[in-house]
């Protein structure tokens, strides 16, 4: 998992200095002509862990998007996505902390779609022996803005962790996949 993680961001380092030749934009947040445009949204859905003890459960949060600051292409652009979630099966809770670039395109207009990766932290009950996790995850999304400045959307995402000790006989992961409708607003 850190040899993953690594290698992301040796590779992100890397890229930056071709990206920008390409007319992509390096520390987007300080050039003139930037705009953050922040948007806050509800999030509600269904989360499925992988591991066989554990069962699909609802999940609620809140998510904070704005455009990325570090990084913007020439053409499209790139959403920072913040989002906290909270997920409850039978008493054992998670709480998800993660932040998850998307690259984004416009298919119609107020329609667009995107992905990318992220990472996050995942913070458990107190029954566990360590209870914070690392993950890596993969992310599809969607949203339609109106004229107004509310809008809805839905995404998927697919965690991958690192293993933790559950009181089991051996070490366990949080992997898990979920899906999600957002209710949003531009601020």
């Amino acid at each position: 998992m850190k040899r993953l993680a690594s290698i992301t961001a040796l590779a992100t380092l890397l890229a930056a200095p071709a990206a920008s030749a390409e007319g992509w934009t390096f520390l987007a947040g300080t050039k003139e002509g930037y705009t953050a445009k922040p948007a806050v949204s509800l999030m509600l859905g269904q989360m499925s862990p992988d591991n066989s003890g554990a069962s699909a459960n609802t999940i609620a949060g809140l998510e904070l998007s704005l455009n990325c600051p570090l990084l913007q292409p020439p053409t499209n652009r790139i959403r920072q996505q913040v989002s906290l979630t909270r997920y409850d099966d039978n008493g054992f809770k998670m709480t998800n902390i993660e932040i998850n670039p998307h690259y984004i395109v416009e298919v119609a207009p107020g329609l667009e779609v995107g992905g990318g990766p992220g990472l996050g932290y995942i913070i458990t009950d107190g029954s566990a022996k360590n209870p914070g996790l690392f993950g890596l995850q993969l992310g599809l999304s969607a949203h339609y803005t109106g004229k107004g400045p509310f809008f809805v959307g839905a995404e998927w995402r697919y965690q991958f962790t690192t293993e933790g000790d559950f009181g089991g006989a051996s070490k366990t992961d949080l992997n898990n996949s979920r899906v999600a409708l957002k209710l949003g607003y531009a601020l």
